[in-house]
């Protein structure tokens, strides 16, 4: 459906995001101008492997014979495997933490601010996305790296586009806030590295505030490990889940995870469960729907339509 969308409308540029692995993905068909590897960490280990070492083998299958690679921060076994990948294919390797320099790091209202510099050239490029978290500087880099990487082979992309790209992208689920009084965000963490990430932002921003978390998980997923780095952050969890056969139900994720948790309870339905955290929550709470992807597609709907309904 995406190449024929992107074919449809005659875009200047397609950015497809490889599905689960790499190296059996469908958009292997595609013969791109750069490949992207963001961190890797434990996720789908029943298809991917149960090692870093074999997770990165199949990532590093996007991988094309002499198609440049932008390779972010990685832990040493998986750098190694897609390094060595990339030196058999012939693939130039641009490693952003390398080649820019970040100065000047602060956050405001939870999200980052730096200024970076490109060692080779000296420019300079003022980084401030408008998603929340720190990782975000991480994804930035990339971006401003691959888009340098085009620059070099002759398409125009200004600096100044290429700090509004960042500056103005949207990521709906992806600590996206939806209310104020009290706090309401969605944050699809479903694996233990996005965990770790939620737990930071939890750690440097609501610090002395009551976190409320409505989670909910699929059957392959590190449920014991990801409940492991959340609850410790929040005051109350609501065990629930989404309305698809994989998820796992809300009773057993309170029997495997509950241990993690100060206080929890079980509202199987996600609606329900919403409501009830909403009715429950002072203004300077915060509900955070966290745990699975359909989960927060699915309440994330709910409340569209929500407003809706107030509003007539």
């Amino acid at each position: 459906m995406a190449f024929e969308y992107f074919a449809r409308e005659r875009v200047d540029f397609a950015v497809f995001e490889v599905g689960l692995g790499g190296r059996l993905d469908a958009t292997n068909i595609l013969s791109p101008f750069v490949t992207i590897i963001t961190r890797i960490d434990f996720d789908h280990e029943n298809f991917l492997g149960h090692s870093l070492n074999a997770i990165a083998a199949e990532k590093a299958g996007i991988l094309k014979p002499g198609v440049p690679v932008v390779l972010a921060e990685q832990r040493l076994e998986a750098r190694e495997v897609i390094l060595a990948r990339a030196k058999a294919l012939g693939c130039p390797v641009i490693e952003p933490a390398q080649i820019f320099r970040v100065q000047q790091e602060s956050m405001q209202n939870g999200s980052v601010r730096a200024r970076v510099t490109e060692a080779a050239s000296a420019t300079i490029f003022e980084i401030a996305p408008s998603l929340p978290g720190r990782f975000q500087l991480q994804n930035a880099l990339n971006v401003v790296a691959a888009a340098r990487l085009l620059c070099e082979r002759g398409f125009r992309i200004s600096s100044d586009a290429i700090t509004h790209g960042i500056a103005s992208a949207v990521w709906p689920g992806r600590l996206e806030k939806l209310h104020s009084s009290p706090d309401v965000y969605l944050d699809g963490a479903h694996n233990p590295a996005a965990a770790r990430e939620l737990a930071h932002f939890l750690e440097q921003n609501f610090g002395g505030r009551k976190v409320w978390l409505i989670y909910a998980a699929l059957r392959d997923k590190a449920v014991d490990e990801v409940a492991g780095l959340l609850f410790p952050h929040a005051a109350e969890v609501i065990f629930t889940a989404p309305r698809i056969s994989r998820a796992v139900s809300a009773a057993q994720l309170a029997e495997v995870a509950g241990h993690h948790a100060a206080h929890f309870s079980v509202i199987a339905d996600a609606e329900r469960a919403f409501e009830h955290a909403l009715a429950e929550a002072a203004p300077q709470d915060a509900i955070f729907i966290t745990g699975s992807l359909y989960l927060v597609g699915q309440l994330r709907h709910y409340w569209k339509q929500r407003a809706q309904v107030a509003t007539r």
